[in-house]
């Protein structure tokens, strides 16, 4: 309250003044600064009229605006204060109304509307892949940066997934649309790739719309069959796809996979589906093989068909196979012709020698291209005989032979019980004949060493299987074998060791006696004692007296001994092996 004295007249009143009210907030909405794609800074000013007053700012899409940002106080002076807001959250590439409000106890002042658009991505767009050739294509598109400085690249791959990208490069940060564009290379061909344009400022980032492209794929070539084969000229055949693509082919062929000469190049068009080829040659040896493929090539790339062959008509080509079903009196021999495309026959020749003397009947082999299997039987052979045979095969363009082989008739076999004997020891000695008879002959011969020739020592008669045996008592190295129906055996050998006795007479006194089919008088044979580990060595040397025997002293050490006599093989002497005397033990 304020009082005021005043002079009315002559007297004097005093009147109490109440001061000035305060009044509502003056508010003025500024300009929008900093604006970013989700950003901006809002300024205003707002004058409290002497009354305390906060502030906020309004905002949205429209002036319904439906946002406001945080209040803060303005204080409570009467001059105007700036403020200023951050706007945060926005959505980019769009337009937003805003306004400063400002209150106090005297009510709400509102300043005016304003506009402001926050920042927009680049635009980005692709276009078809242009260059599109079996490894490479170039990708294009246009990017707008909106104002914003923008790079971009193109992502691209097998899948939407992508997985690969260009370089990212520059596009200004103008306003306008900008073509941009991206070569690739070292693609798969024959393959569909997925890409996108993309993009970037600080924005955002943009992508464009997935697109397709396929690489081209060489031609395929497929090299067929032949056909017409005469003694100088074929037919050659395949199929070529051209994949899309002009495609043009032609035959290499050869008497190697070198080829070395090659048909005309004919065209095969541009479709995609295969198309049968085919082309004749002519020129060629008789009787010759030649190695051909089919080659077809076009802008995509070239492709060489698989490599066959084929041989001219000419003399056949006979080849010796293995023998069958051999017996003791029969067999079939077998072998491949190929009669090469002319009328053939084939036989085989068969002998105990190389010379053969002897075929079977001729018979036709046809007259087609290609490996045949022939096969004849032979019979009246001798058992366990080897035989020579080969195939033969005759046209109007020569005669081939087969690699001469061999075979061996089955016949009576011969095996020994143990292929060692110790002088004076009997053995068996026991077969069988191919054939499950009783009665069967079987005639034993044995060869002693330092004899000339075998010599027949018993014959026996096989039992119900085809079965023999006959003990023998082998006096020296000795070769036995057998025969049955003129064919005979492979010979078994049985070495013999000759027999050595060693006997203990006293306390420290031996005796020892060598026997075999000869004496051994002032041969020398060895006294051997067993180690702890099983090694014998030897402790002493013995002469042999004139009845190939001898007597010996021998002092051994404590306890267990193991004893033996050895003579060695040199000792032995011719037709004999190294013997040792049955192990005798002596504890002292």
């Amino acid at each position: 309250m304020i009082r005021a004295l005043l002079a009315i007249g002559t007297a004097a009143l005093i009147v109490s003044v109440a001061p000035a009210a305060a009044a509502t907030p003056s508010v003025t909405t500024g300009p929008v600064t900093a604006v970013g794609s989700s950003t901006a800074t809002v300024t205003g000013s707002v004058n409290p009229n002497g009354a305390a007053t906060t502030w906020y700012v309004e905002y949205g899409k429209t002036t319904s605006y439906g946002s406001k940002s945080a209040s803060k106080g303005a204080g409570s002076g009467t001059a105007a204060v700036a403020v200023s807001a951050g706007l945060t959250g926005l959505a980019p590439g769009t337009t937003y109304h805003y306004r400063v409000v400002g209150t106090n106890g005297s009510g709400t002042g509102r300043g005016g509307d304003g506009i402001f658009a926050t920042a927009s991505a680049p635009s980005v767009s692709s276009l078809a892949a242009s260059g599109v050739s079996t490894t490479a294509a170039t990708l294009a598109g246009t990017v707008n940066p909106n104002g914003r400085e923008t790079t971009w690249y193109f992502e691209y791959g097998t899948s939407t997934s992508y997985g690969t990208k260009t370089a990212a490069k520059s596009a200004g940060a103008g306003s306008a649309s900008v073509a941009v564009s991206a070569p690739l290379t070292g693609l798969a061909s024959g393959r569909t790739f997925h890409f996108r344009l993309v993009g970037t400022s600080d924005a955002g980032t943009s992508r464009s719309a997935d697109r397709t492209f396929s690489t081209t794929s060489a031609p395929a070539a497929v090299t067929g069959s032949v056909s017409s084969i005469t003694f100088t000229s074929a037919k050659l055949g395949g199929t070529v796809n051209p994949n899309g693509v002009a495609t043009n082919w032609y035959f290499e062929y050869g008497t190697s996979t070198s080829y070395g000469t090659k048909t005309a190049a004919k065209s095969a068009g541009s479709g995609t589906k295969g198309v049968g080829e085919s082309a004749s040659i002519s020129g060629l040896t008789a009787g010759t093989t030649y190695h051909y493929r089919l080659v077809a090539t076009s802008a995509s790339g070239t492709t060489a068909g698989r490599d066959r062959s084929f041989s001219t008509a000419g003399a056949p080509v006979a080849r010796t196979g293995t023998a069958e079903a051999v017996g003791p009196l029969t067999a079939e021999p077998t072998g491949t012709v190929d009669a090469r495309g002319r009328h053939t026959t084939w036989y085989f020749e068969y002998g105990e020698s190389t010379v053969y003397g002897a075929k079977t009947a001729a018979k036709s082999g046809g007259s087609a291209f290609g490996a045949k299997t022939v096969k004849a039987t032979i019979s009246g052979l001798r058992p366990s005989t080897t035989y020579h045979f080969r195939v033969v095969a005759t046209n109007d363009g020569g005669t081939s032979r087969g690699a001469d082989v061999t075979f061996t008739t089955a016949g009576v076999t011969i095996s020994a019980a143990t292929q060692t004997a110790v002088y004076g020891q009997s053995l068996l000695l026991s077969g069988l004949v191919p054939v499950q008879k009783q009665g069967e002959v079987v005639t034993v011969y044995a060869q002693p060493y330092g004899q000339g020739s075998p010599r027949v020592i018993a014959t026996v008669a096989t039992n119900a299987v085809g079965a023999w045996s006959f003990p023998v008592k082998p006096t020296v190295l000795t070769s036995y074998q057998a025969s049955w129906l003129s064919g005979v055996s492979q010979p078994t050998v049985v070495g013999v060791r000759p027999a050595i006795s060693l006997k203990r007479i006293g306390t420290a006194r031996f005796t020892t006696r060598v026997v075999a089919g000869h004496a051994f008088a002032r041969r020398t044979v060895k006294v051997q004692r067993q180690t702890k580990t099983g090694t014998w060595v030897t402790v002493k040397q013995v002469r042999l007296g004139a009845r190939s025997s001898a007597a010996f002293r021998l002092t051994l050490p404590r306890g267990t001994s193991h004893l033996r006599i050895a003579m060695s093989v040199n000792q032995a002497g011719a037709g004999y092996l190294a013997g040792f005397s049955p192990t005798v033990t002596v504890r002292r």
